[in-house]
């Protein structure tokens, strides 16, 4: 039983670290769209995906 109860736990973590890592690919990708319309300065899409100004900016200078 205490074998099956870590296998859980394990899992859930896995589960949770995947939903983590998509949400931050999906605010990258929400900032760089949002980038490439050229409509928001690079503060606001900061303040919009709840990304650092640093990493909006590193976006920026990849497009």
């Amino acid at each position: 039983m205490l074998m099956e109860a870590r296998l859980l736990d394990e899992r859930r973590e896995g589960e949770a670290v995947g939903i983590a890592k998509g949400k931050a690919k999906e605010k990258l990708a929400t900032a760089k769209r949002m980038l490439a319309k050229g409509c928001y300065s690079p503060e606001v899409i900061a303040e919009l995906t709840n990304l650092s100004l640093a990493d909006v900016e590193k976006l920026k200078e990849e497009a």
